[in-house]
């Protein structure tokens, strides 16, 4: 438990935070749309949207945030445990924390009767797949260039283009598997779930390209980098 004290203490609070404010930012806007007059159904659309993209794009951030912070990776090289198996617990963690409020966020959409998506037991794969597939994206991109600001750009492009080019997504067979927001954007098939699946499947390169770059200690980025 100490070690595990310890980790949550370095995860730093900002990171253990951006779910929950991913999750407020949803209900904020859910509840202006509201007081302006927008119906039902577009309420429960914004908040669907803050589970399946706000959420993922939070933790990806974070998860480069993790990144950023670490420090003191040489002695990490003389250590019997790792820095791959310190970032490893960190973004663990950071796991945790966004399955605990997303679990919680869209069991609190369901009670009020607000939630559109497929149905409900099945909403892990709603936030599930793409905060897997963002969060590696940006880990990956983190050590690949060895830049902070690289990684978090081209998460954060990745996600626009998403956002933008949807009907794209949508009108080719073969994308539309990979669309990251198919629930909020793509109005979820009968496939869906098979799609989730194989979005889940295409983050495993970025996880396995981090440990093939954590074996090369050169490649990872220095204070000063970060």
């Amino acid at each position: 438990m100490e070690i595990w004290r310890h980790e949550a203490g370095r995860l730093g609070r900002a990171a253990c935070a951006a779910p929950v404010v991913a999750v407020a930012t949803a209900v904020a806007v859910a509840v202006l749309a509201a007081g302006n007059g927008a119906g039902r159904a577009q309420v429960s659309l914004i908040l669907l949207t803050g589970l399946e993209a706000l959420l993922p794009l939070a933790v990806a951030m974070a998860a480069t945030s993790v990144v950023a912070t670490g420090r003191a990776h040489e002695l990490h090289l003389s250590l019997p445990t790792g820095y791959a198996t310190v970032l490893g617990r960190r973004l663990g963690l950071l796991a945790g924390a966004t399955s605990v409020v997303a679990v919680v966020f869209s069991a609190a959409v369901w009670a009020a009767g607000l939630w559109t998506g497929p149905p409900v037991i099945a909403s892990p794969l709603v936030w599930g797949p793409p905060v897997a597939w963002l969060a590696g994206l940006a880990v990956f991109t983190a050590f690949l260039t060895r830049s902070m600001l690289l990684a978090t750009t081209v998460t954060a492009g990745v996600w626009l283009a998403h956002q933008m080019f949807a009907p794209a997504f949508a009108a080719r067979a073969w994308a539309r598997p990979l669309h990251l927001f198919p629930a909020s954007r793509l109005d979820a098939d009968p496939g869906w779930i098979t799609d989730r699946l194989l979005l889940t499947v295409a983050a495993v390169p970025f996880a396995a390209g981090v440990l093939i770059l954590l074996r090369r200690p050169e490649r990872m980025p220095t204070e000063e980098e970060v």
